[in-house]
């Protein structure tokens, strides 16, 4: 049987795809909301490791302010995606 950390990957990867594809189609979005609303212009969108990194201190934040199993599971998924995506550059 999978950790519950692996599970809930494998479970949202049905309903999501593909996770690096996720993470960089979201530093696409983030990059141009970013743009749009500061004014500036990123000489590259944020890759998906930082979006990764940016959703374990969004867990992490939200796991500060009350305990929810659930949080700390993400945290770790995105934790684990930002280490693998990090790794393949």
């Amino acid at each position: 049987m999978n950790d519950p950390i692996t599970a809930t990957i494998i479970e949202r990867g049905k309903v999501y795809g593909d996770p690096l594809e996720s993470h960089k189609n979201i530093g696409l979005a983030w990059t141009a909301l970013l743009q749009q609303h500061y004014g500036f212009t990123f000489e590259h969108p944020i890759p998906p490791e930082m979006v990764a990194l940016m959703m374990v201190t969004f867990k992490a934040q939200r796991s500060a302010r009350v305990f929810k199993a659930d949080n700390f599971i993400d945290l770790h998924a995105y934790a684990r995606f930002a280490e693998e995506f990090q790794g393949k550059q």
